[in-house]
């Protein structure tokens, strides 16, 4: 991990100081919509602040190019955008309108839209939905085939809609939705909510933009997860569903999989000197093509029951890892970017090397959630030390699963 984060991070300054020499001040647009971003007044005056401000700042400057925000209406944000009058916009939800004459980032914010309604949940195709006037949800509920009954100045104004029955559903972020009841919680009493998606908000430059600095799209994708912090972790509710569902997986695999033998089948290493050689070569490699260390593991009968297994669980369960104590891939249900997992915090933060051997920390782990840009997807990974239920025995190695985040919320709601 330490020498992957250095290589990026050489990557990124080299990056800057070739950028360094351009000192102009890039605008970008963004609009009203706390804790997200919003107007603060600063003893220089007023600036956006919020969290995804602070990302896109981070991001931005990480990628070597200064930047002023600023907050306008939706509708002239996009209008500026599509005729080159502003370098950027965010943080919009990905529109085929807006790819065909922008360049969109990889997601610079991640909201978790929920519907909220009264009594029994009804079913959208049937309702009367509220949402705010230009946002993101109302964009979305038209690529849907839906039309918003009610598009409203403010999200302030929903709760009231739904409490005097003029609206039957609302669509809004979860965090924009705690911010109004903190506020007013006596209004909130008695509006539920049910998770609906996972909405990722980009980043949106200008060809202008891209085609004066082609690399500098690539460095500030780079730069996003370092940036984006604590917006990836769970909530203590979704974060007890997953550990939940993952349980149940981990226990129905070890059920049709014996995972202690597995973990032998693969091909052992003496050092780790030789583990990270074969490492070297097969994430240079990865994903286009697999070195016959990948293509054997592949091969193994343990990997195919992984894959068949993971088959029968599509598509919640993304990826299933064996991992054996030195932190190697004994067996995969696909092909993975890494053989060594060792240095990960999936196999660090749950087990450690002692005098007896490897033990465990604690029961599982699970990740931040963490976005895949080849299937365009959110993941989380839950770890598990092996054998699973023999607490107080050595640790053979680890069994790791990763979650379409999306499918384990479904259905989740207050």
């Amino acid at each position: 991990m330490q020498i992957r984060s250095l290589t990026i991070g050489l990557f990124l300054a080299v990056a800057a100081a070739q950028a360094a020499a351009d000192h102009r001040v890039y605008t970008l647009y963004t609009f009203h919509s706390p804790p997200y971003q919003y107007a603060n007044e600063t003893p220089n005056g007023p600036e956006v602040a919020g969290e995804t401000a602070d990302t896109i700042r981070c991001a931005m400057e990480q990628a070597g190019a200064h930047t002023q925000i600023r907050l306008v209406p939706q509708n002239r944000a996009l209008y500026s955008l599509k005729r080159n009058l502003v370098d950027g916009y965010f943080a919009v939800d990905r529109s085929p309108e807006l790819d065909q004459s922008a360049w969109a980032s990889h997601p610079v914010a991640l909201e978790k839209w929920h519907w909220f309604y009264t009594g029994e949940q009804p079913v959208p195709e049937n309702a009367r939905i509220g949402v705010v006037g230009g946002s993101n949800e109302e964009l979305w509920l038209r690529q849907q085939g839906l039309e918003a009954f009610v598009a409203v100045g403010s999200a302030s104004q929903l709760p009231a809609l739904l409490k005097r029955k003029r609206i039957d559903l609302a669509l809004l972020d979860e965090r924009v939705m705690s911010g109004l009841r903190e506020n007013q919680p006596e209004l909130h009493q008695g509006i539920q909510h049910t998770f609906l998606r996972y909405a990722p908000l980009h980043l949106y430059l200008n060809p202008q933009f891209v085609t004066r600095h082609p690399d500098f799209m690539n460095r500030f994708n780079l730069s996003l997860p370092a940036c984006m912090g604590s917006q990836t972790q769970l909530s203590g509710e979704e974060h007890q569903q997953v550990t939940r569902i993952a349980g149940e997986l981990a226990r129905s695999l070890a059920g049709e999989v014996d995972l202690q033998r597995a973990l032998h089948q693969g091909s052992h290493y003496n050092t780790v000197t030789d583990i990270l050689t074969q490492d070297t070569v097969w994430q240079a490699l990865a994903p286009a093509s697999m070195t016959p260390l990948a293509r054997q593991i592949l091969e193994l009968p343990a990997s195919r029951a992984l894959a068949n297994w993971q088959s029968k669980q599509t598509p919640l369960v993304t990826e299933i890892l064996l991992i054996d104590s030195q932190g190697a891939l004994s067996a995969m249900s696909q092909l993975s970017s890494d053989y060594w997992q060792g240095d990960e915090a999936k196999f660090q933060d749950l087990v450690e090397e002692t005098s007896q051997g490897l033990t465990r920390k604690q029961d599982f782990w699970v990740s931040p959630i963490r976005y895949d840009a080849s299937t365009s997807r959110f993941q989380v990974i839950v770890s598990f030390p092996l054998p699973l239920d023999e607490p107080n025995n050595g640790v053979e190695g680890v069994l790791s699963i990763g979650l379409a985040i999306e499918e384990a919320l479904k259905g989740a709601s207050d």
